[in-house]
C-alpha cells in the first residue's frame, strides 16, 4: 500500500514537472548564495527524507539528486511539504520533517527570490551572550535581529559623518539565533519579557571612536564603540557591559524557565556588539 501510494505521488509530481521552467533561466541573481545553503545544508536534509522515493522518476526532473533540479522544483516541494490534502510530502506513511528541516526548503527558496538588499540590509547587528558558571570556559551564543529601522546623515562629506546624531531602533522580537528554532524563541522568551526595543542613538563620534546611548527597558546608559573604516562600510564594535543595569531580572526569570538547565542556570551580564552599517543604501 505505502509502495502504491508512493507511486501515485511521483506520478503527480511528473505531471507537474511538464510545465517546470528550465532551472538555469530561474533567479539569476542569487544563484550562487542558494547554491551554498543548498550544499551545506539542504542537500542532506534531502538526501536522507526524500531522495530514496525522488530518485525513481523516469524523466528525473523531480529527482532532487542535484542543485539545479532543486532549484527548478522548490516551488512546488514547498507547496507539497504545506499542502493539507493527500499530495502532501513526505506522505503520511514516511518519515517526516521535522519543523526545523521543512523550514530549509523555505529559506531556499526565500533566498532564491531574495534581492541584493535583501540579502545584506543596510544595518546588520550581531550580538553575542556567554553562558556557564565558569568565566574561564563560559561559551558564546550568538544571534541578530531581522528588524532594524534607522536615521542617519546622508550629507556628510566623510564615511563616519553618517554617524551623525545617527539613531538605530532593534525590534527585540525579532530576535534570530540562525537555523537553530529553539533556541531562537527562547531568547526570545527573554527579549518578550525584558524590552520590547532596543535604541541605540550616537551622541559623539570621531574616525576611530563613537558614543553611543543605549536604551532598553526605558533606561539608558552611554557606551563607547570602536569604529572601523572599510571601503563600503562601517564596522562598529563594542560591548554593553552590564544588562543587569536596564533592569533585566523578569527576562532572565523567563529564559531561566524555559532553558536554565542548559547554560547550568548562569547567564552572564555582558554582551559583545557588533554593528555593520554599509556606507550607502
Amino acid at each position: 500500500m505505502r509502495y502504491c501510494k508512493a507511486i501515485i505521488i511521483l506520478l503527480i509530481c511528473t505531471a507537474i514537472s511538464c510545465t517546470t521552467e528550465q532551472a538555469d533561466s530561474l533567479y539569476p541573481v542569487n544563484d550562487a548564495q542558494a547554491q551554498a545553503f543548498y550544499t551545506s545544508t539542504l542537500k542532506n536534509v534531502i538526501d536522507t527524507k526524500c531522495i530514496s522515493c525522488h530518485i525513481y522518476h523516469v524523466e528525473g526532473n523531480n529527482r532532487y539528486d542535484n542543485y539545479e533540479k532543486t532549484k527548478s522544483n522548490i516551488v512546488q516541494m514547498v507547496s507539497r511539504i504545506n499542502s493539507n490534502s493527500n499530495t502532501v510530502m513526505p506522505p503520511a506513511d514516511a518519515t517526516q520533517l521535522t519543523e526545523e528541516e521543512a523550514s530549509y526548503f523555505q529559506e531556499f527558496l526565500d533566498l532564491l527570490n531574495a534581492d541584493d538588499d535583501t540579502l545584506e540590509p543596510r544595518v546588520q547587528i550581531e550580538w553575542t551572550a556567554y553562558k556557564y558558571p565558569d568565566y574561564d570556559n563560559r561559551a558564546g551564543v550568538s544571534g541578530t535581529f531581522d528588524t532594524v529601522t534607522y536615521a542617519f546623515n546622508e550629507s556628510g562629506d566623510t564615511p563616519v559623518s553618517i554617524l551623525e546624531d545617527a539613531i538605530v531602533t532593534v525590534d527585540a522580537s525579532s530576535v534570530n539565533v540562525g537555523n537553530e528554532s529553539e533556541r531562537t524563541q527562547n531568547v526570545f522568551t527573554f527579549f518578550a519579557a525584558f524590552t520590547p526595543d532596543i535604541v541605540g542613538t550616537v551622541t559623539n563620534f570621531t574616525d576611530t571612536t563613537v558614543t553611543i546611548d543605549f536604551e532598553m527597558n526605558s533606561i539608558t546608559t552611554t557606551q563607547v564603540f570602536d569604529v572601523t573604516i572599510l571601503s563600503d562600510r562601517l564596522v562598529l564594535t563594542g560591548s554593553i557591559p552590564d544588562l543587569s543595569i536596564y533592569n533585566w531580572d523578569a527576562g532572565y526569570d523567563a529564559l531561566e524557565a524555559v532553558c536554565g538547565e542548559y547554560h547550568e542556570n548562569k547567564l552572564w551580564e555582558d554582551v559583545d556588539v557588533t554593528i555593520d552599517i554599509l556606507l550607502e543604501e
